[in-house]
């Protein structure tokens, strides 16, 4: 399975710190995600992020049986 050859990536962010509910919003762009949780660490000392990319996939068979 691997990336669809005209698929985005599409990245997202959330802060784990505690009660904080800040996250970035979906972003093609992973560099802006990127600065956006440097500007919250920057702002609240927040720095613990999880951080999901996604994307179509394709998956192609090789070899096998049916």
């Amino acid at each position: 399975m691997d990336k669809h050859p005209s698929a985005e990536v599409t990245m997202t962010a959330r802060c784990l710190d505690g009660e904080c509910t800040w996250e970035t919003q979906p972003t093609t762009e992973p560099a802006s995600a990127t600065v956006a949780c440097e500007s919250h660490t920057a702002d609240t000392g927040h720095d613990v992020f999880t951080v999901a990319l996604e994307y179509v996939a394709l998956v192609t068979r090789t070899g096998g049986t049916e």
